[in-house]
C-alpha cells in the first residue's frame, strides 16, 4: 500500500520527467552542429557604455569573422570614458565598423533599451545579431553559425553565452545559474515554447523588432530589454535555436559574489511580465524539484527504502544523465558533475533572493 507522500513524490517525478524528456533531452541528444551561412548579410549591434578597453579587444575579433557581408554597429551610450574617441580611432582601420553616438541629457533617465533601438535603426542589414562589449566570440565562425539560425524563414535566433571560468565561489554559482537558465530557455524553444533569450548572443530581424515597437512596452522596467521582448514576439514558428559551440559568445565573469547577487535580484523583476503560460511552467519546475527532494529526505528519515530506491532510480538513471549531457553541450565542463548539490543550493537560494527582491526593490542599473 502506497502512502500519500509517495503519490506526491511520484507526481513530482512525472513533472520532472516531462521537462527532461520533452525539453532538455532535445538539447542533450540533438546534434548541435549546423552548416554556417556565410552569405546572409548581418548587422552586429553592440550597446556600450564606458567600455573603451573591452571594445578595443572585441572589435578586432569581430572583424576577423569568416563571413562575407557584415557590419558592426557600436552604440556609444552616454559613456563617461573615451569610448567615442576609441571608436573614431578604430574606424579607419576597420571599414565595417559603424559608431553611433548618444549624447547624455540630464532631462531624461533611460537605460539600455533606447540604445538598443538606436542601434537596430542604424543597422544597414535586416538581420541583426546582438552581443555586449564584455563578450568574446568562440571563434571566427560566430556570425556565420548564428546566421544559420535564420534559415527557413526564422525571425528570431536564440544562442548561448556561457560565463568564462575563473577561481572562486561566485564564478561557480554564476556559471551554474547561467547554464541552467540556458538549458531551460533553449530547451523550451526547441520544444516549441520560446520564452526568452539573452542579449549577449541573440538575433532577430529588424522587421520583428519594429513590428513590436522594439522593447517600448517594457520601458518602465529596470531590466529585461532582451528577454521580455523575446517573450512578447517569439513563437514556435518564427524562432530558431543554435546550440553549435562555434556560435557561443563567452561572457566575462562577474567580479565578486555581491555584484552577482545584485544582478540576479534585478533579473527577478522581469519574470512577472512573462506570458502567463510561461510563468506556470517556470514555477512548476522548481516546485517539482523541491517536492521531490524533500519527500526523498522524508523517506530516508523514515527508512522507507522502497520509496527511496524508486526516487533515486528515476533521478540517477534518467534525470541526472540528461542534465549532465545538456550542461556539457553548453560547455559547463566539470561543473556538470556538481549538478545535484548545486541544485539543492539554488532551491534554497532562489526563494531567499526572490523574497528579498519583493521586500527591498533592487536599484536601477546605470
Amino acid at each position: 500500500m502506497w502512502s500519500i507522500e509517495f503519490y506526491v513524490m511520484a507526481g513530482a517525478l512525472v513533472v520532472l520527467l516531462f521537462f527532461h524528456l520533452v525539453m532538455f533531452a532535445r538539447l542533450a541528444f540533438r546534434k548541435p552542429q549546423v552548416q554556417p551561412d556565410r552569405d546572409l548579410p548581418v548587422s552586429v549591434v553592440i550597446c556600450a557604455r564606458s567600455e573603451a578597453r573591452r571594445l578595443e579587444h572585441l572589435i578586432p575579433l569581430l572583424m576577423q569573422q569568416d563571413h562575407k557581408e557584415f557590419e558592426v554597429v557600436v552604440v556609444n551610450d552616454r559613456s563617461e570614458d573615451d569610448t567615442w574617441e576609441v571608436l573614431q580611432w578604430m574606424k579607419p582601420e576597420h571599414p565595417r565598423l559603424r559608431p553611433v553616438n548618444i549624447q547624455a541629457d540630464e532631462k531624461f533617465n533611460y537605460g539600455k533599451k533606447l540604445a538598443l533601438g538606436v542601434g537596430v535603426r542604424a543597422a544597414k542589414y535586416p538581420n541583426v545579431l546582438l552581443t555586449d562589449a564584455d563578450c568574446l566570440p568562440a571563434g571566427n565562425d560566430w556570425i556565420s553559425t548564428m546566421a544559420a539560425g535564420f534559415a527557413k524563414g526564422k525571425q528570431i535566433v536564440i544562442g548561448h553565452s556561457p560565463y568564462a571560468e575563473q577561481a572562486g565561489l561566485a564564478n561557480v554559482l554564476e556559471r551554474y545559474d547561467g547554464t541552467m537558465k540556458a538549458m531551460q530557455y533553449m530547451g523550451f524553444a526547441m520544444a516549441g515554447f520560446p520564452y526568452m533569450g539573452v542579449g549577449r548572443n541573440l538575433g532577430y530581424t529588424g522587421e520583428v523588432f519594429f513590428s513590436a515597437k522594439g522593447s517600448r512596452k517594457h520601458n518602465h522596467l529596470m531590466s529585461g530589454d532582451d528577454d521580455l521582448f523575446i517573450n512578447e514576439v517569439a513563437r514556435a514558428k518564427n524562432t530558431g535555436v543554435v546550440a553549435d559551440p562555434r556560435s557561443f559568445m563567452t561572457t566575462q565573469p562577474t567580479r565578486d559574489l555581491g555584484t552577482w547577487l545584485r544582478r540576479k535580484r534585478r533579473h527577478y523583476t522581469t519574470a512577472a511580465h512573462y506570458r502567463f503560460g510561461h510563468q506556470i511552467l517556470l514555477l512548476l519546475l522548481p516546485l517539482a524539484r523541491t517536492a521531490f527532494w524533500l519527500l526523498l529526505l522524508w523517506f530516508i528519515i523514515r527508512m522507507q527504502w522502497r520509496e527511496v530506491a524508486i526516487g533515486l532510480a528515476v533521478e540517477l538513471c534518467v534525470l541526472f544523465p540528461i542534465t549532465v549531457l545538456a550542461m556539457r553541450r553548453l560547455q559547463a565542463g566539470a561543473l556538470a558533475w556538481l549538478a545535484i548539490p548545486l541544485e539543492w543550493l539554488f532551491l534554497l537560494l532562489d526563494p531567499l533572493l526572490y523574497t528579498s527582491t519583493i521586500l527591498v526593490k533592487p536599484k536601477r542599473w546605470k
